[in-house]
């Protein structure tokens, strides 16, 4: 084979794996990337880091280091003109409540721990970054970062009798608060946990977002939801947050550790 037609091959098969990438990042393929790659490796049981981080609720080592190389990038980014001439989202204003609640009470800065607990006992926990406000209630906890571009909620689900009852439920919501939605493939991670990924278009702001939303068991038969909702256009730049914040999920056998 000649020189030139080696390069030619080599252009073509790069091509194909740039535009296969495009498309998994898309909706509609495998995550690996980005805030979904995150909350797929991340959900409980996902990691290491995850386990580990669960046993005390709090974000360990490396990926505390990622987080703050990430916060810097960020904020670089949000100073380009590509970023200030889009469109963003605002989960302030239209909180994407996919879980089917909504969390009550003035938003406020976290200082520790949000626990959702049942019959007095803590089923499941998080933990936010300490400049994202957050909201409780009496079964959920969700917060937005402070730019407004990223959101999470974290729900005990009642009356859900399974997982896939639970996946119903989360499309249901998704559907309610998005239009032109597509669906990744499904993802399961070791410890059991079934994330449901991809992307769509808000329907009020009309802008484009990501989606992650993990199911899991944090007692025996009591099912638990962590969704996040990212502006698409700040999707690579959340993703360490995002992992972080998985890290943290304690179900009830954790919080004796």
């Amino acid at each position: 084979m000649t020189r030139s037609r080696i390069l030619g091959v080599a252009s073509a098969v790069l091509a194909i794996l740039a535009s296969d990438a495009f498309a998994q990042r898309r909706g509609g393929g495998a995550v690996s990337g980005g805030m979904r790659g995150a909350v797929v490796g991340g959900m409980v049981g996902g990691s290491d880091g995850a386990a580990k981080g669960a046993k005390i609720g709090v974000v360990t080592g490396a990926t505390r280091a990622a987080i703050n190389r990430e916060t810097q990038t960020r904020t670089e980014y949000q100073t380009t003109t590509e970023y200030q001439n889009a469109q963003h989202s605002n989960f302030n204003e239209t909180p994407p409540e996919i879980l089917g609640a909504t969390a009550g009470g003035a938003a406020k800065k976290p200082n520790e721990e949000a626990v959702i607990r049942k019959g007095g006992k803590p089923v499941v926990g998080i933990t936010y970054p300490s400049d994202w406000n957050q909201k409780t209630g009496d079964n959920q906890v969700s917060a937005v970062s402070g730019d407004g571009q990223a959101y999470s909620m974290l729900v005990v689900l009642e009356g859900v009798g399974d997982k896939q009852a639970g996946v119903e439920k989360i499309k249901t919501g998704l559907a309610k608060y998005l239009n032109d939605i597509k669906y990744d493939e499904p993802s399961e991670t070791k410890g059991g946990a079934v994330v449901v990924t991809g992307t769509g278009k808000g329907k009020k702001a009309g802008v484009e977002v990501v989606f992650a939303a993990g199911l899991f068991e944090v007692a025996q038969g009591q099912l638990a939801g962590a969704a996040f909702v990212v502006d698409s256009k700040v999707e690579d730049h959340y993703k360490e947050t995002v992992r972080g914040i998985c890290q943290t999920i304690r179900r009830a056998e954790d919080f004796g550790k």
